[in-house]
């Protein structure tokens, strides 16, 4: 009877051991995609500033630097609407991706930026 409570005890040990670790690993998994997605999203906020001082800015960005992760951001479409998308690699090898349609008014400098529909990881 001792031997079968020890095992019983030990298998109910080893499956909340195998829980905790799986629960451990979707963590960690949910920090490292939402670290891709901050920095996707600060390239999307690059572009912005860029545009902001020079509607007719295009040259994007490729692998610019964000704290451990990069970005590369391209722009297309024609004046006054543009598509910008944000492609996000982070130092785990987790990707993000955010592309916005926009429509860009107003007069130099600090045009405004209008988001017409923003998509995530499409």
């Amino acid at each position: 009877m001792v031997v079968f409570a020890i095992a019983l005890m030990a298998t109910i040990t080893m499956g909340i051991m195998v829980m905790t670790t799986e629960e451990l690993q979707l963590m960690q998994n949910q920090l490292f995609a939402a670290e891709a997605m901050a920095t996707a999203e600060a390239g999307l906020n690059d572009a912005f500033k860029e545009i902001r001082a020079a509607s007719s800015w295009t040259t994007g960005f490729t692998n610019k630097a964000f704290n451990s992760d990069t970005y590369t951001v391209t722009v297309t479409g024609t004046l006054p609407t543009r598509t910008i998308t944000s492609r996000a690699t982070s130092s785990k090898g987790y990707i993000a991706r955010v592309a916005a349609d926009v429509t860009i008014g107003g007069s130099t400098p600090n045009y405004v930026i209008r988001i017409d529909k923003l998509r995530i990881n499409e």
